[in-house]
């Protein structure tokens, strides 16, 4: 009977290794990018680190300001690696900890399971560069941080022998405030009314000045607005618009 256990044990044994084996090939979908928010876990949680195969992760495509509910294609790569299996898993997060923004995947990469970040599929794993799209978050969140955890695989079927490059490089973003703010308007030789269109908000502050810096009229403006400029003199005016905190300026004249 005891032999029997052990028989019943081994053959229990048998598909939760497979799994475990397949699911280091096709992506680790749980939360190991190595940010604050995932409990600094990297993929060393299912890796067994090994030899050094000298790739070193990098990711591109990272503007220096973002606008929120822009899109921005990143590019992630291992550069320099004798290996020719890889995987990764990235996030991004506020200052915070919080998760931000949203993912669309790529060739090779599929969404983790909380869908706040992405890591590699198996068809993915023969690549070391993957390209992804990240939406910034549709409110200002401040600095943003993107974390990411690298695998370069040694293809011997298990998890051990393995080098991990996780959680030491990442790009922070911060709010471009002019961007915010970024309007259209036409005509800019205006006889009565001027047409404003905000760009990256639903409602600001318009304020006109004088070249001798008197303010001269203001209102609240929705996305697209039309102002009646009727009361104007002749002459040339500053259009100041103020939008999620930040602001522009532009000229017109008035006939």
């Amino acid at each position: 009977m005891k032999n029997n256990y052990s028989f019943y044990s081994l053959l229990t044994a048998i598909p939760v290794g497979l799994l475990i084996l397949l699911s280091f090939s096709s992506g680790q979908p749980g939360q190991f990018s190595g940010s604050p928010g995932d409990g600094n876990s990297t993929c060393t949680s299912c890796h067994a680190p090994g030899s050094t195969y000298g790739g070193v992760p990098t990711l591109t495509g990272v503007p220096s300001s973002y606008v929120p509910g822009q899109s921005y294609n990143l590019s992630l790569a291992i550069n320099g690696s004798s290996r020719s299996k890889f995987g990764f898993n990235i996030t991004a997060e506020s200052g915070s900890n919080a998760k931000v923004g949203t993912w669309t995947a790529g060739a090779g990469t599929q969404l983790r399971s909380d869908a706040a970040g992405l890591t590699h599929t198996n068809a993915g794993n023969t690549s070391s560069t993957w390209n992804f799209t990240w939406v910034a978050p549709a409110t200002n969140q401040g600095n943003v941080t993107f974390y990411f955890a690298t695998i370069q695989a040694n293809n011997a079927g298990g998890n051990s022998g393995d080098q991990t490059v996780a959680g030491s490089v990442r790009s922070t973003l911060g709010i471009d405030t002019a961007a915010l703010a970024a309007f259209s308007m036409f005509p800019t030789q205006v006889d009565n009314d001027l047409n404003i269109t905000l760009k990256n908000a639903d409602a600001g502050q318009v304020r006109i000045y004088n070249l001798t810096g008197a303010l001269v009229q203001e209102q609240a403006i929705a996305r697209e607005e039309r102002l009646s400029l009727v009361g104007l003199t002749t002459g040339m005016y500053l259009v100041n618009v103020t939008a999620n905190g930040g602001t522009q300026t532009a000229r017109i004249i008035k006939n």
